[in-house]
C-alpha cells in the first residue's frame, strides 16, 4: 500500500478487519466449565483528528457458552508502535481495552493463555490542514490510570483445620494488599504477595484481595469436614512435585502405603495398584492422572497441589482413599536452594 506522507501531521488509523480464534482446550482446562476462557475477540476503533495516530482495542473473552467472563487479563501486544496498557483485567462485561499509538501498520494480537486474536491496523496520513487558521482546540482531559491487574492464587478446595495458602499475582509492587476470606473472620492486610488462613467450619467461601492502587479479584474455595481416620488398615498417600517456570511442565508424583499390622509398619503399595488419582492443580485446574502426572502453570505464584489417591490389594480389593497435598512455588528464576529470585 502506497503511504502519503504530511510533516508534521499526525497518522489516521483503521481496523481491516476484526479477528478472533476459538482454540482447543489445553491440557488441564475442563470444557463446559463457566470460568474457562473459550473465545477471545479482538476489534479496533480508530481515533480522528487530535486522536489521529491512535486506535482503541477492545477484547472480549467468553465461556463456550457464550457467557462474558470478567476478572480475567488480557496481554496486548503489536508489531509496530505502542499499547497502553499492556496488560488489562476485563470488566463486568467481560471486555478489556487498551490504545494502539502506530505511525505504520501494524499487526495487533490479544492474548489469553494460549488462547489468540489478531486484527491489522494500517496507518493512514490525514488530509492536510487548510491554511486557514483554526481556533486552539481545549486540551484533551488526562485520563485515569488503568489500576494494574491482579490474578488470584489457590486451592478450590481445602479441609477443615488446615491453613490454606492463597497468593497474588500481579505487576504492582510496593502495596499493601487487603484480604478477606468469607467466613466472617477479621480481614489482613499484608505487603507480601500471599497469606495463609485456616478455615474452622465447612462450607464454600469466597476470597477477596485488593490494595488501594490496583484491581481487586475474588476466588471461591469449598472446605470439607477431614475424612474420619480409620482405626484399622489405614490407607495413605504422599505427594512430591518439582515446580517449572510458568508454562513449564510442573511435575508430580504420587506414592501410597498401606498397614496391616502396627508392629510391622506401613507396607509401600506398587504404582500398579494405584488405580485413581484425581489431581486439583490449585489453579482451577483439575484433571485425573496416573501415579506421575505434570502440569503447566501460566502465571508466577504460590499453588497447591491436592491429590485424590485410591488403591487396591494384590487381590483387587480396594484398599480405600487418601489425600495428599504439595505446595510450589512457580517462578521464572530460583537460588541454588530452590527458591525464587524474581
Amino acid at each position: 500500500m502506497k503511504l502519503v506522507s504530511y510533516a508534521g501531521l499526525a497518522v489516521l488509523l483503521f481496523c481491516s478487519g476484526c479477528a478472533y480464534e476459538n482454540p482447543t482446550y489445553p491440557s488441564g482446562l475442563t470444557p463446559g466449565s463457566a470460568a474457562v476462557p473459550a473465545q477471545i475477540t479482538l476489534s479496533a476503533a480508530t481515533g480522528s483528528g487530535t486522536d489521529a495516530g491512535t486506535a482503541v482495542l477492545t477484547a472480549h473473552v467468553q465461556n463456550e457458552n457464550g457467557a462474558a467472563l470478567p476478572n480475567v487479563v488480557v496481554d496486548f501486544s503489536t508489531s509496530q508502535g505502542s499499547i497502553a496498557p499492556a496488560h488489562v483485567s476485563t470488566g463486568g462485561s467481560g471486555s478489556a481495552t487498551a490504545t494502539l499509538t502506530a505511525s505504520e501498520t501494524a499487526d495487533v494480537t490479544a492474548s489469553v493463555g494460549i488462547l489468540r486474536a489478531h486484527t491489522l491496523v494500517v496507518a493512514l496520513s490525514p488530509t492536510p490542514t487548510p491554511s486557514t487558521p483554526s481556533p486552539t482546540p481545549n486540551p484533551l482531559p488526562t485520563p485515569t490510570p488503568t489500576p494494574a491487574a491482579v490474578f488470584l492464587n489457590g486451592p478450590s478446595s481445602a479441609t477443615v483445620g488446615d491453613q490454606v495458602t492463597f497468593s497474588v499475582s500481579s505487576s504492582a509492587t510496593g502495596v499493601t494488599w487487603n484480604w478477606s476470606f468469607g467466613d466472617g473472620s477479621s480481614p489482613v492486610s499484608t505487603t507480601a504477595f500471599s497469606t495463609t488462613h485456616p478455615y474452622a467450619n465447612a462450607g464454600t467461601f469466597t476470597v477477596g484481595v485488593s490494595s488501594a492502587s490496583t484491581a481487586s479479584a475474588s476466588a471461591l474455595v469449598t472446605v470439607t469436614n477431614p475424612l474420619p481416620v480409620p482405626t484399622t488398615s489405614p490407607f495413605a498417600a504422599t505427594l512430591t512435585c518439582t515446580p517449572a517456570a510458568p508454562r513449564a511442565q510442573t511435575t508430580c508424583n504420587v506414592s501410597a502405603t498401606y498397614t496391616t499390622d502396627s508392629t510391622k509398619g506401613p507396607v509401600a503399595v506398587p504404582s500398579s495398584q494405584i488405580t485413581r488419582v484425581a489431581f486439583d492443580w490449585g489453579d482451577g485446574g483439575t484433571e485425573t492422572w496416573p501415579p506421575v502426572a505434570a502440569h503447566s502453570y501460566y502465571y508466577v505464584g504460590v499453588y497447591t497441589i491436592i491429590a485424590t489417591v485410591e488403591a487396591t490389594n494384590s487381590n483387587g480389593m480396594p484398599l480405600g482413599r487418601a489425600v495428599a497435598s504439595s505446595q510450589v512455588a512457580v517462578c521464572n528464576t530460583r537460588n541454588t536452594s530452590g527458591g525464587c529470585t524474581n
